[in-house]
């Protein structure tokens, strides 16, 4: 109930927002994003999201984009999620189809015991499907990560694999899909996984409402107490700018 309360109610703001004229094309594409879920009753929740992307695409070698997420809620006033992830990468292509990329990737989850994950990487990767209504990407990496959590600091070397995969259904709709593991050299049975997906609608020239899944799944948690797995469902507004 909480969840589809938050997600009527940004289908409710959206529709108070009149529609613009369609911004021209530019190298940059930026986009801002929040939902609320609140519940009362028997039981008081509160859920909320941030999230925060931009991408730069000059149409030539060079390709930048960056994304944050901000998830947290509460039951009762005991709070039960309160996760931040980000990423930023740079990639420059080598053909139509190859490219190679640097990236940095960061986490926070203290339910998972991880206070912070850092992990910046370099390698190269190649679009299997390239269209302008579908595109899978895979992509390969290695580098360094560093993580504290309740045991103290460590770091180590890391590799990572990825898969990226959007599919623009209709004009107004979009489905996007996220696979990625980062293994420890140290350990390879350390290792952090994340899935995610999403499907957004444009409900005006500036405003999209996007329902996601994200999973994280931690191989080896600090401590052995810790849940490996967790997931979240939402739904948020974003702006487009």
């Amino acid at each position: 109930m909480q969840k589809w309360l938050g997600f009527i109610t940004l289908v409710f703001l959206a529709a108070t927002v009149s529609a613009q004229d369609k911004p021209p094309e530019k190298p940059w594409a930026s986009s801002i994003g929040a939902g609320v879920a609140i519940t009362s009753g028997n039981t008081d929740t509160k859920n909320y999201n941030l999230s925060f992307a931009t991408k730069y695409d000059p149409k030539t070698k060079v390709v930048f984009k960056a994304d944050a997420l901000y998830l947290r809620g509460s039951s009762d006033g005991v709070t039960q999620v309160d996760k931040a992830a980000a990423d930023a990468r740079y990639e420059y292509n080598l053909s139509d189809r190859t490219f190679t990329f640097a990236e940095i990737n960061y986490l926070r989850d203290p339910f998972k015991d991880i206070d912070y994950f850092v992990a910046p990487l370099a390698g190269a990767g190649y679009r299997v499907i390239k269209s302008d209504t579908r595109n899978l990407t895979v992509d390969g990496a290695a580098g360094a990560e560093v993580e504290s959590s309740s045991l103290g600091r460590s770091s180590s070397g890391a590799v990572k694999a990825g898969e990226n995969f959007d599919w623009a259904i209709s004009p107004t709709s979009k489905f996007t899909q996220k696979v990625t593991g980062i293994w420890k050299t140290k350990d390879f049975a350390d290792a952090l996984y994340h899935f995610d997906a999403g499907l957004a609608t444009t409900v005006a020239a500036r405003l999209e409402l996007k329902l996601a899944y994200a999973y994280d799944y931690k191989a080896r948690p600090a401590v052995a107490t810790v849940k490996k797995g967790d997931s979240a469902l939402f739904a948020a507004l974003l702006f487009k700018f």
